[in-house]
């Protein structure tokens, strides 16, 4: 596997929006809404982490703990950039800053016919736990 040692993983910070808009378009993730953004960078209970490559975005993951569960979702890596350690290098620091927080737990989110990304998170540990997620869009009323 080659080295990501050119790759800093950093927080986001607002002016990342788009190019991590296009990254999540690219890998088959939802887009974040203006306000849903918002909430992700400002919020002290989740870290949105960013894989950069000088000023290119190559890798984000979402790590947020409400006190009692912690998640990990919207692991993603450029096409280009993958198989170099950066979704470990992700992961890893997602799961120091959700340690950090108090969290002893956590749970990844990936799409059951996203094969790679199962392999990944099964790589380092995670296991089924057998429960199934079902999700509801809500109306904005």
């Amino acid at each position: 596997m080659e080295s990501s040692t050119t790759v800093k993983i950093r927080a986001a910070e607002n002016a990342d929006r788009e190019q991590v808009q296009e990254l999540w378009a690219a890998c088959g993730l939802s887009q974040a809404s203006e306000s849903e953004w918002g909430s992700l960078l400002g919020r002290e209970t989740s870290a949105m982490l960013l894989a950069a490559d000088g000023d290119e975005i190559v890798g984000s993951a979402i790590a947020s703990f409400d006190g009692w569960r912690a998640y990990i979702y919207h692991v993603a890596v450029a096409e280009e950039h993958r198989r170099r350690g950066i979704a470990f290098d992700l992961l890893a620091t997602a799961e120091e800053y959700l340690l950090g927080a108090g969290a002893r737990h956590v749970y990844v989110m990936v799409n059951q016919e996203n094969t790679e990304g199962l392999a990944l998170v099964g790589s380092q540990g995670y296991l089924p736990e057998g429960e199934i997620v079902l999700v509801k869009p809500l109306a904005a009323r």
